[in-house]
């Protein structure tokens, strides 16, 4: 892990599934051979995950029995017991590393499963630049957003205590990045003023328009995975690949988890009015079951997942055999849907922002968005992309229908969007230079930082 050159930096990248938020930075700086790049994550993300060029790999082993669901242990903190089991397994790791004589110039750290708890105990001296993607508000607007599934008194204290370990992670970091001005109001006033605005970045040469591109949907029975349960048997389940194009006309969906904090419940239920106006039109809905930033559902003999929930509210009034239900997906597949979707539908609790939308924007995707905080940042009503309440699924439709009819328009949309974020988000020209302002003021110890909370 020597330095190749005299003057490069030695960085540590530290996520347990890297390079997740960390790669399009993290392959700049690798492919600089006057660079040390190191990433540290957990065994089993590392070796099925993505291998970027020019980086050193070191895994950290979980211990023999890791879980969050130890039931001895209250609940509240069984996420912060898995947390510092984590963080420990991480600090083992990092003391082989410092006594093989190696010491990086900046950590850049995603603090979220308990990773940065004992940097400081290893490397009291070197930078951290930690990952501000949320901090838990139990009265935020996100636990109060959505009136059809209450959040308990019970539930509000989980939330604080397991704000436990992003405290102490962002109390010990020399500095915080956060993506978007929406995430940074989360933060706490305390953490506000050490934190940098700066976006993670889209590769827009990747996601670009493409007059000629196809995509092949697997068969249903192709998309069942440990994340992603099979769906109900009375459901018409498709059993050849279909291939689709741009002269199709298609609705897109893409989440992590089909759940309500992501608006699967409301776009669920405009799918039957956007039928009746376009009862040619295929749904495109990427997303897995199990997971999610919210609860699961209470399991029943009818449904046991959110995605199931709602397919049984709209299975008489739905035409499910133009339903597609692809689960996850890799970001080739996602690239491809954009470039010939019809209108995509992003929906969203007042809750960090996906990459999706921007990258939908990015290949010129006509648009429709909730009405909600996270996507007014991104884009301005009936300029980039149109917008719906959240709540009501006939307003979606109305939306959705309009970009499916206006064609015209829709490309309008479309090109102005791809355009704002060419401006504002492209990791090269508008992303870049941020991240490598605070990467180096860090990195040679500046004082003060320079000041990025603002674009």
């Amino acid at each position: 892990m020597a330095k190749s050159r005299q003057h490069g930096l030695s960085i540590l990248f530290l996520h347990q599934n890297f390079p997740a938020q960390y790669y399009h930075i993290a392959r700049h700086y690798a492919a600089n051979p006057a660079n040390t790049v190191v990433a540290v994550g957990e065994e089993s993300n590392l070796r099925h995950g993505q291998r970027l060029p020019g980086i050193w790999y070191a895994p950290y082993t979980l211990p023999r029995g890791f879980t969050a669901t130890n039931t001895a242990i209250h609940h509240y903190v069984r996420g912060y017991q898995a947390q510092v089991r984590r963080g420990q397994a991480v600090a083992r790791l990092l003391g082989t590393l410092a006594g093989k004589g190696f010491e990086p110039d900046l950590v850049l750290v995603h603090p979220a499963w308990g990773e940065a708890l004992f940097l400081r105990i290893i490397w009291p001296r070197v930078p951290v630049l930690a990952y501000a993607e949320a901090y838990g508000d139990p009265w935020g607007a996100a636990y109060d957003f959505d009136s059809e599934f209450p959040v308990s008194m019970d539930v509000r204290c989980a939330v604080q205590a397991a704000n436990a370990a992003l405290a102490v992670s962002y109390a010990d970091a020399d500095h915080l990045q956060t993506p978007t001005r929406f995430q940074l109001s989360l933060l706490p006033s305390a953490f506000q003023s050490k934190t940098s605005l700066t976006y993670d970045g889209i590769n827009t040469s990747a996601f670009a328009p493409s007059a000629t591109t196809k995509l092949i949907l697997p068969p249903d029975a192709d998309c069942v995975t440990p994340e992603n349960s099979q769906l109900p048997a009375w459901f018409p389940q498709r059993t050849r690949p279909l291939c689709l194009t741009r002269q199709d006309k298609i609705v897109s969906f893409v989440v992590r988890t089909l759940e309500p904090w992501r608006g699967w419940h409301s776009f669920a239920r405009a799918i039957p009015c956007i039928q009746a106006a376009c009862p040619d039109c295929h749904f495109v809905i990427a997303g897995r079951t199990g997971g999610g930033y919210g609860p699961p559902p209470e399991k029943t003999e009818k449904q046991g997942n959110w995605r199931d929930m709602f397919l049984d509210e709209i299975r008489d009034t739905a035409d499910l055999t133009r339903l597609h239900f692809v689960g996850t997906v890799d970001p080739g597949f996602v690239r491809d849907l954009f470039r010939i979707t019809s209108a995509h539908v992003y929906l969203s609790y007042p809750f960090f922002l996906s990459y999706s939308p921007v990258e939908a924007m990015s290949s010129a995707a006509p648009l429709l968005l909730s009405d909600t905080a996270p996507c007014r940042e991104v884009a301005e009503e009936g300029k980039h992309a149109l917008f719906a309440n959240f709540f009501s699924p006939e307003g979606i439709a109305k939306k959705v229908i309009q970009l499916l009819q206006d064609t015209e328009y829709a490309r309008t949309l479309g090109q102005a969007a791809r355009q704002h974020v060419l401006e504002n988000y492209d990791f090269k020209r508008v992303c870049l230079p941020r991240w490598h302002t605070l990467i180096e003021a860090l990195a040679h110890k500046q004082q003060p930082v320079p000041d990025l909370r603002y674009r």
